[in-house]
């Protein structure tokens, strides 16, 4: 955790700000030798952050590399254990398909002892194959042969009516009481010369043998070893025979693991000892809905991150020297520049009291000579600064603020024909008062960071937030006379991201939200409108009552996305609208025809 690259940047941004604060206020200026402190800091502090940012960076970068190494190792593995599955199935099930051959004509009547002998050596030369049963096409068993312990010949149903159809049945690896070990019942159809199908040959199959040698092979390093999990979190593959059975559907891995995908967990093993696990899901070789296998990699934690804290030691010891090297060159560069620096010390420090009428004289045009130069230039630049700085602050959007700047806005007011778009959370008081205050603030700082990247990317301009609900203008900037297309696009894409947060408060398990937009056209006074100390750059006029209570009639109509018959009649070609019924708004005198947006018409 310590040399995370999040922490580091952390605090490189933290020492960065306080450097800066320092710097500008002069926090070493009562100091005698101010100067050279704020060298060592400067210097020393940037050479040892960034040494630490750039150590850490290595470091999660290498930590990174070496899980990525393990996943594609832990992959390989799971590739060669599905390899063998199949394969092992996959001859099993020819042997069985050339035992079926000699069976075929004797199902319905007296089996041979040809017949038997046939089935006998496939169980002696494939010791997997516990029993093996034939059965008629009626479910009635006609023989049954085992090598190891004898029971009753079962099938089961699905198996039977898999191969009564035609096709092969395997099904999912199971504890067998009986065998005290998984295993796999296999059957597929019997069938004549002429292809009829006459029977089922039937066989429990041992999945246990084989796979443990493998897996014992598999190792990493000398604590690693590999574990296949079956669906029900038994082990069903290890190493150590002893621990095969054993339940670990607790580990947080293995949970994560039958989740779907793969990745890294740390946590305690059963003997309580701190491990770093690896996991995978594996498909699983079952005929209807293969239920998965999970391969479990178990490490020792220390091992694994052990060239870890070799770099990270490494690191420190390069900071430590770095640290040193930097208090040296800043004693060497404070030496080389105090005598002039006094004057320019002085500057600062009636800088500081805000005094911006100072002026260094000329020192030459070595390193002090271009600072006093560069000095006279800030003090410039800080005129410069209040005054933008006094002008821009009575401005909330950046967007009329770059059009200030270049002059393309009239800082008293215009008559302008926009597009305005009104939205609003429905039913937000009642879902408020379930949520704190916090929660409320951080649900809609999360809401309008998407509502307003999708004004701002159809070249709309936020005029102010009201509660749960927005208003934005399109228009008001500059020549822009596809306007109201521009806004209707935007609300689609407000429509759009609302199914994209809706869908992430599912998953959390928390209710949808909906929303409710009003678009409106029509001519409004443009302008600065506010007191002499504090203006707001916004647009009044019929208008902006029309769209919001076009917003409102959302809730009346079932709706999300509502325009008027003025917009309407500009976006007709593009857009698929859905009338609505005529309705009086407040304050109108007759009713007036609105549409409801639908999507855009295809090319």
């Amino acid at each position: 955790m310590w040399m995370s690259t999040w922490v580091a940047g952390l605090f490189s941004g933290v020492w960065l700000a306080a450097f800066f604060l320092a710097a500008r206020f002069r926090w070493f200026s009562r100091m005698k030798k101010g100067f050279l402190v704020t060298l060592v800091v400067a210097i020393v502090g940037t050479g040892v952050f960034s040494t630490w940012l750039i150590g850490s960076w290595g470091y999660d970068s290498a930590r990174t590399i070496l899980q990525s190494e393990t996943s594609k190792a832990l992959a390989n593995v799971g590739r060669i254990v599905e390899s063998e599955i199949d394969g092992t199935i996959n001859i099993a099930i020819t042997q069985m398909s050339a035992a079926t051959q000699i069976l075929a004509p004797e199902i319905n009547g007296h089996i041979s002892d040809r017949a038997q002998e046939k089935i006998r050596q496939i169980l002696e030369l494939n010791r997997r194959f516990l029993q093996m049963s034939l059965w008629d096409k009626n479910g009635n068993p006609a023989l049954f042969l085992s090598l190891n312990k004898e029971t009753e010949p079962v099938m089961s149903r699905i198996a039977a009516a898999f191969s009564l159809e035609g096709k092969t049945y395997v099904s999912d690896p199971y504890l067998s009481p009986v065998y005290n070990k998984y295993i796999m019942d296999l059957s597929l159809p019997v069938r004549s010369s002429t292809g009829e199908i006459r029977g089922v040959l039937a066989a429990k199959f041992d999945l246990e043998e084989g796979l443990g040698k493998l897996i014992e092979r598999t190792r990493f390093g000398e604590s690693g070893y590999a574990v296949l999990v079956a669906s029900d979190g038994r082990i069903l593959a290890h190493p150590n025979p002893q621990r095969l059975h054993g339940d670990i559907s607790s580990y947080a891995s293995v949970q994560k693991a039958f989740q779907g995908g793969e990745g890294l967990d740390q946590g305690l093993n059963q003997a309580g000892q701190e491990r770093l696990f690896f996991y995978r899901t594996m498909k699983g070789p079952g005929t209807v809905n293969p239920k998965p296998l999970v391969l479990l990699t178990e490490m020792s934690r220390k091992e694994a991150e052990e060239p870890l804290h070799i770099l990270r030691q490494r690191v420190l010891l390069g900071m430590a020297v770095l640290a040193l090297g930097c208090i040296i060159i800043a004693h060497q560069l404070s030496l080389y520049i105090r005598r002039p620096l006094h004057d320019l010390v002085e500057m600062v420090e009636q800088i500081e009291k805000g005094d911006l009428t100072v002026h260094a004289r000329d020192f030459g045009k070595d390193t002090v000579g271009r600072l006093g130069s560069a000095l006279n230039h800030m003090v410039h630049g800080l005129l410069e600064r209040d005054r933008i700085k006094e002008l821009f602050g009575r401005y909330v959007t950046t967007q009329i603020s770059d059009e200030v700047l270049k002059g393309s806005v009239d800082l008293g007011g215009e008559s302008r024909n926009v597009t305005i778009l009104f939205s609003d959370i429905r039913d937000f008081t009642s879902m408020s008062e379930q949520m704190t205050p916090t929660q409320v603030v951080s649900f809609l700082n999360e809401y309008f960071s998407e509502m307003v990247e999708a004004v701002f990317e159809h070249g709309g301009v936020l005029d102010k937030f009201m509660g749960d609900g927005m208003m934005a203008v399109f228009g008001s900037l500059g020549q822009i006379p596809n306007h109201p297309r521009r806004a209707v696009m935007a609300a689609l894409r407000m429509k759009a991201l609302l199914a994209k947060i809706n869908g992430e408060r599912n998953m959390a398990g928390k209710p949808p939200i909906q929303i409710g937009i009003g678009i409106h056209t029509d001519d409004v006074i443009v302008g600065n409108i506010g007191s002499r100390k504090r203006l707001e750059y916004t647009v009044i006029g019929d208008g902006v009552n029309t769209s919001s209570r076009v917003q409102s009639l959302n809730k009346e109509f079932g709706t999300t996305i509502l325009i008027t018959e003025t917009t309407y009649a500009l976006v007709q070609e593009t857009f698929e609208c859905r009338l609505m019924p005529a309705t009086q708004l407040k304050g109108k005198i007759k009713a007036l025809q609105f549409y409801e947006v639908v999507s855009v018409k295809s090319a």
